[in-house]
């Protein structure tokens, strides 16, 4: 791949308004490769390839999530355990309940009652994907 073809694709497909984390998806695939990028937040790399075209058209959040969280270095803080990394937080709010350790359910109750980052949405889509 030529170097910045995913950026100037980006740029292209998006207009003056690419969103800050597409810019950041295209500069790791300029820096790296769509496959390994892809690999590297777990997706697919035609989805990869198809949102850097502007050419999917289902909601981004989920893979804005994962951008943020993976190649943006987002950190956030946790009500519980302080700062952490966006990805720590995704991972933290997808566990289940578990009343074994005062830590975790500390952890459990912070993300359920009002945390800011909590993202219900995408807990529901992955209890139906279960």
């Amino acid at each position: 791949m030529r170097a910045g073809g995913a950026v100037k694709r980006a740029k292209a497909a998006w207009g003056a308004a690419v969103p800050d984390w597409i810019l950041r998806l295209a500069q790791a695939c300029d820096a790296r490769s769509v496959r390994q990028v892809a690999v590297s937040i777990k997706v697919s790399p035609a989805l990869v390839s198809r949102v850097i075209n502007a050419r999917y058209h289902a909601s981004l959040d989920f893979l804005a999530g994962r951008v943020r969280a993976m190649l943006m270095a987002e950190i956030v803080a946790c009500p519980a355990l302080g700062m952490i990394s966006a990805a720590e937080c995704q991972e933290q709010q997808g566990k289940p309940f578990v009343s074994a350790s005062p830590l975790a359910v500390s952890v459990y109750r912070a993300c359920r009652n009002g945390c800011r980052h909590y993202n219900p949405q995408k807990q529901e889509r992955k209890n139906h994907a279960a």
